[in-house]
C-alpha cells in the first residue's frame, strides 16, 4: 500500500529525529519465538498464533513516532489482544547515500520497538515499499533517489499506485535495474547495498527482545516480466531473481543476527492469488514466508498458496498484510477464514491503505485495527492445532488439539499452559467453558484462559460460550 509523501513535513520533523528519547522502563524478556514446520514455536515448544497489525508511516521522516505512534497506542493494540506489528522502515531513510546510514532513523525505529515489547508485543521488522521512488511514480519514496535507475525510460503513462506497476516504463526498467544489480554512483551493486543495508539494521535488533524477525522486501515487483507472472505465477522470476536477491540479504543478516526468523516474499502478484513459487532462497532452517491476501471473487487462493508453499519448504507461513478495508463482512470473512487455516495473521488498516486520493491517517489508536478483528485465539498450544472456529453471531469459540508437541510428537509436561485469549468485548458479561482433556488453571472470566491437559489424555477439546 502507499501513501502520498509531505516533503513539506519534513524540516519541521527534523526535531523530532533528533530529539525523541526512550522514556525509562524496564527492560522486558521474552522467549525467542522459533517454528516447527509452517508453525511458530516459543521456548516450551508451544504453537504461537500472532494476531496483529502493520505500522508503517510514511512521510518523512519515516517513523511512526512522527505520525504520533506512543505509548496509549501500544496499550490500545494490548488491551484489543494483538500481539504482533510489522514495522516499517524505509531504506530511503536507513541509507539517504550509498553507504551513508543514517542511525538516528534506526534508532527511532528501534524506539518504536522497545516500546512495544513492554507491552509483550512481538515485532516484524519490515523493509517496506511500494512502487519504488516517488520519481517513478510511486507515491511516497520507500527506496532512495540514488538507487533509482530509469535509463531514460518515461514516467508517462502514470496512473499512481498500484496500476503505475502494469504502465509506466520507468517503473519497470527501474524494477529491473535492481534486478539486473545496476552499479550505484560509488561502484558497488544495488544488491549488495541494500543487504549491506540490512545487516546495518539487523545489528540493532539482534539482541532486542520481541523481535519476531525480518520481512526481507515489501511486495516485490518484477518489472519488465510482470505478463509471464499471469495466470499461473512466477516460477523463473521467483526462484532465478528474487530468490538470490533475498539470499544476499538473508546472509548478511546472518552475520549480525544468528537467530531470528527471516521472512522471505514472493512477487507482489501473489496478493491477487497467482501460484506461489518462490523457494527458501537460502535454505535456512529459521525461516519462514510472508505473504500477503488481497485475494478478490469467492475463491481466495492466497491463504492455501502461503500455507502450502510454507509447508512445501518447511517454513513458517504467515500472513503479513489483509484488508486495508471498512468492510466489516469481509474482515468478518478473512478472519474466519484464516481461523480455519489455523493461520497467523497481521492486518492492514484501512487507514494505512495509501493511494493518491486517500492520505495516510495518523498511525495511531482505532486507525490501527478494526473492531471487527477482535476476536478470540489461542496465543499459545501446548500440543499441536487440529482445528479452531470462531461464531461471531454467538459468540462460541470452539477448539481442538493434541496434547502432543509439534516438533518431537512427544507429550508436553503436565505443568505446560495452552493459552485463550478471550476479548472482554466479545464476553461482557463474562463465558462459560466446556472442556474435555484438560484443566482450567485460571481465574474466573480471565481475558486469558489457561488450560493444562488431564493426565492420560491425548485429544482436548474446549467450547467457550457467552455467559
Amino acid at each position: 500500500m502507499t501513501i502520498m509523501a509531505s516533503t513539506a513535513r519534513c524540516l519541521g520533523l527534523v526535531v523530532l529525529l533528533l530529539g525523541l528519547t526512550t522514556p525509562a522502563a524496564a527492560v522486558p524478556t521474552a522467549p525467542e519465538l522459533g517454528h516447527a514446520g509452517r508453525w511458530l514455536t516459543d521456548d516450551q515448544g508451544r504453537v504461537v498464533t500472532l494476531h496483529g497489525v502493520n505500522l508503517v508511516y510514511k512521510y518523512p521522516p519515516y517513523f511512526p513516532a512522527a505520525g504520533g505512534f506512543g505509548e496509549n497506542d501500544a496499550q490500545f493494540l494490548a488491551d484489543n489482544g494483538f500481539n504482533a506489528v510489522r514495522l516499517g522502515f524505509a531504506w530511503n531513510a536507513v541509507e539517504p547515500q550509498p553507504g551513508v546510514y543514517n542511525d538516528n532513523y534506526i534508532a527511532q525505529i528501534e524506539q518504536t520497538q522497545q516500546l512495544l515489547a513492554r507491552y509483550n508485543i512481538y515485532s516484524l521488522i519490515d523493509s517496506h515499499q511500494d512502487g519504488f521512488n516517488e520519481s517513478v511514480g510511486a507515491s511516497w519514496s520507500g527506496f532512495p533517489d540514488w538507487a533509482t535507475f530509469t535509463d531514460g525510460f518515461p514516467l508517462q503513462p502514470d496512473p499512481g499506485f498500484p496500476l503505475v506497476y502494469f504502465l509506466s516504463p520507468a517503473q519497470n526498467q527501474t524494477w529491473a535495474n535492481l534486478w539486473h544489480n545496476h552499479s550505484a554512483a560509488d561502484g558497488v551493486g544495488l544488491q549488495e547495498h541494500y543487504a549491506a543495508m540490512w545487516a546495518h539494521v539487523a545489528q540493532r535488533f539482534a539482541d532486542e527482545p520481541y523481535v519476531l524477525g525480518y520481512d526481507l522486501i515489501n511486495e516485490p515487483w518484477p518489472g519488465w516480466d510482470y505478463p509471464t507472472c499471469f495466470p499461473q505465477g512466477c516460477p523463473h522470476f521467483e526462484s532465478s531473481v528474487l530468490a538470490p536477491f533475498e539470499a544476499k540479504a538473508m546472509n548478511a543478516i546472518r552475520r549480525v543476527d544468528p537467530t531470528h526468523l527471516l521472512f522471505f516474499e514472493p512477487s507482489v502478484t501473489n496478493d491477487l492469488g497467482t501460484p506461489d513459487w518462490m523457494p527458501n532462497p537460502t535454505g535456512d532452517p529459521n525461516a519462514g514466508l510472508s505473504f500477503h491476501d488481497y485475494c478478490i471473487g469467492p475463491v481466495d487462493t492466497c491463504v492455501s498458496n502461503g500455507l502450502d508453499r510454507a509447508e512445501a519448504d518447511g517454513v513458517v507461513g504467515l500472513i503479513t498484510e489483509f484488508g486495508a478495508t471498512k468492510d466489516s463482512a469481509r474482515l468478518t470473512r478473512l478472519a474466519d477464514r484464516f481461523d480455519d487455516n489455523m493461520a497467523p495473521w497481521l492486518f492492514w488498516s484501512q487507514a494505512q491503505n495509501q493511494t493518491p486520493g486517500h492520505p495516510q491517517e495518523p498511525p495511531t489508536g482505532p486507525n490501527l485495527m478494526d473492531p471487527t478483528l477482535v476476536r478470540p485465539y489461542p496465543r499459545a498450544i501446548a500440543g499441536t492445532p487440529q482445528q479452531w472456529h470462531y461464531d461471531s453471531a454467538t459468540g462460541t469459540f470452539t477448539i481442538q488439539y493434541s496434547a502432543r508437541r509439534v516438533d518431537s510428537g512427544q507429550p508436553f509436561p503436565r505443568e505446560a499452559r495452552t493459552e485463550v485469549y478471550l476479548p472482554q468485548t466479545n464476553y461482557p458479561n463474562g463465558y462459560q467453558v466446556q472442556i474435555q482433556g484438560a484443566d482450567i488453571v485460571s481465574a474466573p472470566d480471565a481475558r486469558l484462559l489457561q488450560l493444562t491437559t488431564t493426565p492420560g489424555q491425548d485429544t482436548v477439546q474446549v467450547t467457550v460460550t457467552r455467559r
